[in-house]
């Protein structure tokens, strides 16, 4: 899986993700352990990142396998997570190789009513300032850094993925104050 992705995108690329969908995955410790020894058997370059959707594995020692495999967390607005800077803190996002991101729904939402609701995705029907101002900071903070930022933005986060990424640049590229 991993050669052809390289040898297909090369460095343009971004991030392998692998995502875990809520599941049991056998606890914190043990997930973490075996997530370390996954991602460490990985053919090194590309840039690897963990999508989650439990948030009781988002432990110090997930944040170590990581660490310790070069790997970055990918932070997902998503309910069923903690927010977006919460996540950066609890996984180390200072020290990760990169910032990434998936802006998948709006508090309380589902796909299937987002998706009924939103269609045909076309405005921004339900905004979502609080996740778009903790991601600009969180991107803002990664380029000062000098970590590369990923952000993808889905249709069901607020009713356009489009104009929501038009505000959120402008939100990056905002002045800030002190």
């Amino acid at each position: 899986m991993v050669a052809p992705y390289v040898q297909g995108l090369g460095e343009k690329g971004g991030a392998l993700l692998f995502q875990f969908a809520p599941q049991d995955l056998g606890g914190p410790a043990r997930f973490a352990e075996e997530l370390g020894a996954f991602l460490t058997a990985l053919p090194r370059g590309p840039l690897y990142a963990v999508e989650l959707r439990n948030r009781e594995i988002l432990t110090p020692r997930y944040a170590a396998a990581l660490a310790a495999a070069g790997a970055a967390h990918c932070i997902n607005a998503h309910p069923r997570m903690p927010d977006v800077r919460t996540q950066a803190a609890l996984t180390g996002l200072a020290t990760a190789p990169a910032l990434v991101v998936r802006w998948l729904l709006g508090p309380g939402e589902t796909y299937e009513e987002a998706g009924r609701r939103f269609a045909p995705f076309d405005r921004l029907q339900e905004e979502d300032p609080t996740t778009r101002r903790g991601l600009a900071t969180l991107a803002r903070e990664s380029v000062a850094r000098h970590q590369p930022v990923l952000i993808t933005v889905n249709n069901n986060a607020e009713g356009s993925a489009p104009l929501s990424i038009v505000k959120l640049a402008a939100e990056i590229v905002r002045p800030t104050s002190g």
